[in-house]
């Protein structure tokens, strides 16, 4: 598709989208005014490792995001949840709570516990009440509680020896002071000897120091902490009205776009003039809407009745191209005819005779459809000598069955009586002798024919003209049909010069040419049902 289809499209269509987009959104909007808000609360929880001697090993890294994932699936087990749920108090089941909860592992070592609630202040109780009961319940957590204990009780012995190393190094330098100052071999020998016994029990003191020391480090772990404790939430995660509003609209409006597509994917009907040039292969000569107030036969006589109305400008146009398509070079003849009945060919014909008269044209209206005559009746003409009379044996001439009209350069020639063989008559050199002599009398002769798909009334008329124009009903006439009515006249030789396109909207219409440039304050509403004859 073009962009000119689409826009086409939407044209037709707005009307729908407007009416599902704003729906769409509408309910959205009012369904999610009814929806009880809800309150997200998050807390973070940091898996960690311990380092000996401050390095760092990438296994211990490894090793703690992997937990953080391990850790991430225990928060929503059932221990972690009954747990909770008594802790809090919770009011129902904890399986409840399991779809108010979820954790995931963010990055390597971070867990983030996340609940949802219509409360804020309980959901975040959720939130620190399962940070917690993970701690309590990890394994991890019991091997950091046992080496807080040992590393209190190494702490502990560590001051211990290190008070007496320090009170003992403090005796042994008073010692060391009077062995200075003494001068009896007796004492002396005495003071040498406690000092060494003292700073045997230094060294061995300095020793476990020295042991206990490592062992304290030699005990680095993994551990479990809170990072960052839950705050109460003050904006509510949903309802997002505008997200909920938006993506409505969005959905009304592609599923109106998708039904009105299929309907025009489905409606194989003749709609616009591209559709003509795309299926048909043929120009639009004239785009004609529909005349409304129809109440007596003669009201179908828009060009005489109302003139300055948009469809008389639209008759104007189709006048134009004719002449342009050379249909008139010489005496023309011209076959008005459609695929099938009530499509609005009569009223064309009587129309562009018409406004081909009031062009200074000298024109016959020939009424040459023997089986459902007419045209008599939208001039208010009798009808008891016309075409049909011509074929007698005590036929009157042809001038004296031509029927003058209220327009100036315009006359009719009616049906006449029905006869039982209408193809026969049609397809008689008398006929051919009738048309002859109109057109060498006239500028332009208009024959209205019957349908061209009902009978071969039309193929044999148009052989007989210097080309053909197929009426067709806009939005009615399907595709096949038309093109079955073009194949029927081209196989007899008939010169089809184009297609008229008859009842169409006023929004169409304008797409074709510009109808309200002409459009005056005795113009009548453009619109209707019945605005058609034949």
């Amino acid at each position: 598709m073009q962009l000119r289809d689409y826009l086409t499209f939407v044209r037709k269509w707005w009307w729908l989208l407007l009416i599902a987009t704003v729906s769409a959104a509408g309910a959205s909007y009012v369904y999610s005014l009814r929806i009880p808000p809800t309150y997200r609360a998050e807390t973070t929880i940091l898996v960690g490792q311990e380092q000996s001697g401050g390095t760092v090993n990438p296994s211990d890294t490894l090793s703690s995001s992997n937990l953080a994932q391990a850790y991430a699936l225990l928060v929503t087990q059932p221990s972690i949840l009954q747990a909770t749920a008594d802790a809090i108090k919770w009011g129902d089941s904890w399986q409840s709570l399991y779809f108010q909860v979820s954790a995931a592992s963010v990055g390597d070592q971070l867990i983030r516990i996340t609940a949802t609630s219509s409360n804020p202040v309980q959901a975040k109780t959720i939130a620190d009440e399962l940070a917690r009961q993970l701690l309590l319940q990890s394994p991890v957590s019991r091997e950091q509680q046992q080496a807080e204990e040992d590393r209190d009780f190494i702490t502990a012995q560590r001051a211990l020896l290190r008070s007496q190393i320090e009170a003992t190094q403090a005796k042994l330098a008073e010692l060391n002071t009077e062995a200075t100052l003494e001068n009896d071999p007796d004492k002396l020998r005495d003071l040498n000897d406690r000092i060494a016994s003292l700073q045997t029990k230094v060294d061995t003191w300095q020793k476990n120091y020295a042991d206990l020391s490592a062992l304290l480090n030699a005990g680095a772990g993994k551990y479990l902490a809170v990072l960052a404790p839950a705050q109460v939430p003050t904006t509510p995660i949903s309802p997002d009205i505008r997200r909920n509003v938006l993506i409505a609209a969005l959905v009304g409006l592609a599923i109106a776009a998708s039904i009105a597509y299929l309907i025009d994917y489905l409606d194989n009907t003749i709609k616009s003039p591209d559709d003509v040039e795309r299926q048909l292969h043929l120009a639009t000569m004239g785009a004609i809407t529909q005349i409304a107030n129809m109440h007596n036969p003669d009201d179908a006589l828009v060009t005489l009745k109302q003139p300055r109305s948009p469809i008389s400008e639209a008759y104007r146009v189709l006048r134009t191209n004719l002449r342009f398509s050379g249909i008139e070079d010489p005496n023309g003849a011209l076959l008005v005819t459609s695929a099938g009945p009530v499509e609005g060919k009569t009223t064309t014909a009587a129309n562009l005779a018409i406004t081909l008269a009031q062009g200074g044209k000298r024109v016959v209206l020939v009424d040459s459809d023997l089986r459902r005559p007419s045209i008599h009746k939208l001039f208010g003409l009798a009808n008891n000598v016309g075409l049909s009379t011509l074929f007698l044996e005590n036929a009157p001439r042809l001038e004296d069955a031509l029927q003058p009209t209220s327009i100036t350069g315009l006359r009719v020639l009616t049906s006449g009586q029905m006869p039982p063989n209408p193809a026969e008559l049609l397809d008689s050199k008398r006929f051919n002798e009738i048309v002859s002599q109109l057109r060498a009398d006239t500028d332009m002769v208009v024959l209205d024919s019957a349908p061209c798909l009902a009978v071969a009334d039309a193929s044999i008329i148009g052989s007989r003209c210097s080309g053909a124009v197929l009426v067709i009903e806009t939005g009615k006439t399907r595709t096949e049909v038309a093109q079955r009515a073009v194949e029927t006249l081209w196989r007899t030789n008939v010169k089809v010069v184009g297609t008229v396109l008859n009842k169409m909207s006023q929004r169409r219409a304008a797409g074709y040419y510009y109808y309200y440039y002409y459009s005056s304050e005795d113009a009548q509403p453009e619109k209707g049902k019945n605005g058609h004859v034949n």
